[in-house]
């Protein structure tokens, strides 16, 4: 399974700053429904639920301006896309074991999140 997300708001990042926590909550809200609309759209709404470990590629595509970010800040970043997939899955997420890699700087970023 493999799924296109938009890159994370700056305000996911870990060093990101809001004057507003509500603010920051819809963010995550919309990027949590994001992703969980993304794994049913893959998956379909009638599926057995999987069991034990689950490996999770996450591809993290910058945007063509600004820095690079780190392994751990991008992981973070992601989160409420981990959380999302966890739901439309039905399992909970701590059974994922992440990975992150980085591509190439594309227009806009994006993210690309393959489970296996």
């Amino acid at each position: 399974m493999s799924i296109e997300l938009p890159y994370p708001h700056k305000i996911l990042w870990p060093n990101g700053r809001t004057r507003a926590h509500g603010w920051k909550a819809g963010v995550t809200r919309d990027h949590r429904q994001w992703a969980h609309a993304a794994t049913l759209a893959w998956r379909g709404r009638d599926h057995r639920p999987i069991d034990g470990d689950i490996r999770v590629l996450i591809t993290v595509y910058p945007k063509n301006r600004g820095p690079m970010p780190d392994r751990d800040n991008a992981q973070s970043a992601c989160k409420a896309y981990l959380d999302g997939i966890a739901d439309a899955l039905g399992v909970n997420d701590r059974n994922f074991v992440p990975a992150i890699q980085f591509g190439d700087r594309t227009q806009g970023g994006k993210i690309v999140v393959s489970l296996s």
